[in-house]
């Protein structure tokens, strides 16, 4: 593990994030995009390349986010890491989206006693992409689709503090914050950002929990549907 050097890729919402870290964790290089919005095909190879230049060594394993999120930036990053550990001719490391969320959020379920991490993804209208975490991030349950309703988290707050973070955290907090004071929120959503990504791939590796190149795709949870505008139907019925 002396010699690793991790490319760390990050395109699972509207944030786009690559970094480069070596065995210890420490970052030699780092760029993030708060708001690509659909932009992430034409950010992420230069940022890539950018990012490879400025550590100055060539990766031998790559992370990626592996989602929950959106399907096209998930499909854009994956297609990246994946052309990235072919050329290379090294493996790939994939890290759930929600799990990245839940460690950057450690440090504040910290010093406001939470005692569970809920990481919480948009997933439109009242749904989220969620999964809860102690609060050292270790896993509790299992990544999933979720519709927030008055009996959310019922049994889970009845027992425990639960800090809400990442960006589906704000459209649920009048609601949730109205069910139970120990409903705690992130002071500001949470964005995944590659630069946290180290910790959870070296661990990885050390295991040897890799991916399979060819066959691996990201864990968009639920099916993509195309939305077509209202016109181009109006335009293909007239």
């Amino acid at each position: 593990m002396h010699n690793q050097y991790l490319l760390l890729i990050e395109t699972a919402t509207k944030a786009c994030s690559v970094a480069m870290a070596s065995a210890d964790g420490s970052l030699l290089a780092h760029e993030y995009v708060e708001n690509a919005e659909a932009g992430h095909a034409s950010l992420i190879g230069p940022m890539g390349d950018r990012v490879i230049k400025q550590a100055g060594v060539q990766p031998t394993a790559v992370g990626v986010s592996a989602g929950p999120g959106s399907y096209t930036g998930l499909r854009i990053g994956s297609s990246y890491a994946k052309g990235l550990c072919f050329g290379y001719g090294i493996p790939l490391v994939s890290v759930s989206t929600l799990e990245l969320i839940a460690c950057m959020a450690k440090k504040e379920a910290d010093t406001l006693a939470a005692d569970r991490i809920c990481p919480m993804i948009d997933a439109r209208r009242m749904e989220v992409y969620m999964a809860l975490f102690d609060r050292a991030a270790g896993r509790i349950t299992g990544d999933r689709p979720f519709v927030v309703d008055e009996q959310a988290f019922a049994d889970e707050m009845a027992e425990h503090k639960l800090l809400f973070c990442g960006n589906g955290m704000e459209k649920c907090r009048p609601l949730l914050s109205s069910l139970s004071s120990n409903a705690l929120f992130a002071s500001k959503p949470i964005e995944p950002d590659a630069a946290y990504m180290a910790p959870i791939v070296l661990k990885k590796l050390e295991e040897g929990n890799t991916e399979d190149i060819a066959y691996w795709q990201p864990h968009y949870l639920k099916e993509f549907h195309a939305v077509v505008g209202q016109n181009k139907v109006l335009n293909r019925q007239s």
